[in-house]
């Protein structure tokens, strides 16, 4: 049994202890947490300076994209930054790829990170997977916005789904969409049926630049012109004069977890649609990938206003230079002081938690549970404010810690 202690406990799914006391199983399990008056004697508790939370999970990340990391530029918008991702996947060998997942698994779990939503295209990362210290839900995603690919591009997601249930460790899957833009209508429908039949979760990139409305608007701008770029056809579709959402919410079941990534150009408008029309929806910010492709913050408040189910992801090394939580909840602190710290931890914890399906062991501390324990030091506590040189120290994860 090991008893430790900080400025602050954050329990998350409880409030906050002044100098609480952290008592956990030497494997990181949760004994209990107590307030300072209800423990007897301080002999064998370790004191750290800052504040000690519960291992984050990071929601949305491509981290078979990472060996493209420092190879593309900022600020192109979305639709260079797809062409320019698209491009340097030529340019790599495998083992490259494969040495540069594994240090991105090292990277999320020195930066406190025990949960990752993970996107992948490929069976890349499966080894990774199978072995990693992290836990992961993979999102097989499909692109095909040709409705003449719809059947091949299934049967190969079937496949990878195949390859990723059979492995002993890390096995939860799902086939989701990319994006509302990039995926036909028949393919939307076979998505849809395997998901009710799995009950699985559904994740995919949801108004990330304003492109997507314009599409569905009333065909125009730049994703018509990158189809042409890449010699996509767009014979098939017809705008629809909705938003994103609300053109393709037939093609997707109602009763699923929904995630939505990105939101960069959602209006209070696309918040109602989506609350009002499914039953499980939560939102995933990525803000320093938003900042990196189209140097643009989405509109956080209105989420809290209308009192969304919000979630932290870090999208990939292409996009982003890190692929630390903390790094996010620093990024939107910045922009939106008024947000409260309880709110941006219990985002980057139990919120992920619940959507991916691993809030019984982690996402708070409760008895029972084994979320990992980070140290955030250097920690504004004056203020009760994360601050640009706040860091962590992973206290307890699955395999390092004390």
């Amino acid at each position: 049994m090991i008893k430790i202690s900080a400025d602050y406990i954050f329990p998350i799914t409880s409030n906050p202890i002044k100098n609480g006391i952290l008592i956990f199983e030497t494997d990181g399990k949760i004994i209990d947490v107590l307030k300072p008056s209800e423990i007897n004697t301080k002999d064998d508790i370790k004191k750290y300076k800052g504040i000690l939370c519960p291992g984050f999970i990071n929601t949305h990340s491509h981290i078979e994209l990472s060996y493209l990391k420092n190879l593309i530029k900022k600020n192109t918008g979305l639709g260079e930054f797809v062409i320019e991702v698209q491009k340097s996947k030529k340019k790599f060998d495998k083992k490259f790829m494969l040495e540069a997942i594994k240090k991105a698994e090292e990277d999320m779990v020195l930066s406190g990170t025990v949960a990752v939503g993970d996107v992948s295209n490929t069976n890349l990362s499966f080894s990774m997977k199978e072995k990693s210290k992290l836990n992961f839900y993979t999102f097989l995603e499909i692109y095909g916005s040709n409705p003449n690919v719809a059947k091949e591009r299934f049967k190969k997601n079937l496949d990878l789904y195949s390859q990723i249930s059979i492995l002993e460790k890390n096995n939860k899957a799902s086939i989701v969409p990319h994006a509302p833009y990039s995926v036909s209508e028949i393919l939307f429908k076979k998505i849809k049926e395997f998901s009710i039949q799995n009950n699985s979760l559904l994740s995919f990139h949801h108004q990330e630049s304003n492109d997507e409305n314009l599409f569905f608007k009333n065909k125009t701008g730049k994703i018509v012109e990158n189809f042409k770029k890449l010699g996509i056809s767009l014979s098939h579709f017809k705008a629809t004069g909705l938003s994103p959402l609300q053109s393709i919410a037939s093609f997707l079941p109602k009763q699923n977890k929904l995630l939505l990534v990105h939101n960069t150009f959602s209006k209070p408008e696309d918040i109602d649609f989506a609350i009002e029309n499914f039953k499980h929806i939560y939102w995933c910010f990525c803000p320093n990938a938003n900042l990196f492709i189209e140097n643009r913050l989405p509109n956080i408040p209105e989420f809290i206003n209308k009192n969304a189910k919000i979630t932290i992801g870090t999208d990939s090394y292409a996009s982003n230079e890190t692929l630390s939580v903390l790094e996010e909840i620093k990024t939107i602190s910045n922009k939106y002081s008024e947000i409260h710290l309880e709110e941006l931890l219990k985002w980057s914890t139990i919120n992920g938690a619940e959507f991916l399906g691993f809030d019984e062991k982690l996402g708070s501390f409760e008895k029972g549970k084994n979320p990992g324990i980070n140290l955030i030091e250097d920690f504004d506590l004056t203020n009760m404010r994360i601050v640009k040189e706040s860091k962590i120290k992973v206290i307890k994860s699955q395999n390092i810690g004390i």
